[in-house]
């Protein structure tokens, strides 16, 4: 009996983190202003290439966020570039 439990719980556990895996995407909105002073936006929805869990996927899409913020920041630091106030916000869907 104990065996029989044990192996339930077990494949309990395994079906439990197999389904935490689904396909996420990474949905990243840029907001700027153009060179006439209009704010603007930009979004762009890049699904992953694999099921992953919603914490790996999180963390993709965080680092994805940052190196964009990175780019957006050596843009906003040249004063001869045609848009101001670059930023960029990447969540997971």
């Amino acid at each position: 009996m104990k065996k029989v439990l044990l192996s339930v719980l077990f494949l309990a556990s395994i079906s439990t983190f197999t389904s935490c895996k689904k396909s996420y995407s990474c949905v990243c909105v840029t907001s700027y202003t153009d060179d006439n002073g209009d704010p603007q936006t930009l979004s762009v929805n890049s699904p992953f290439s694999e099921k992953m869990i919603e914490k790996q996927a999180s963390s993709s899409c965080d680092a994805t966020e940052t190196q964009m913020n990175s780019v957006n920041a050596d843009l906003n630091a040249d004063p001869t570039g045609p848009y101001d106030d670059i930023a960029t916000i990447c969540d997971i869907e």
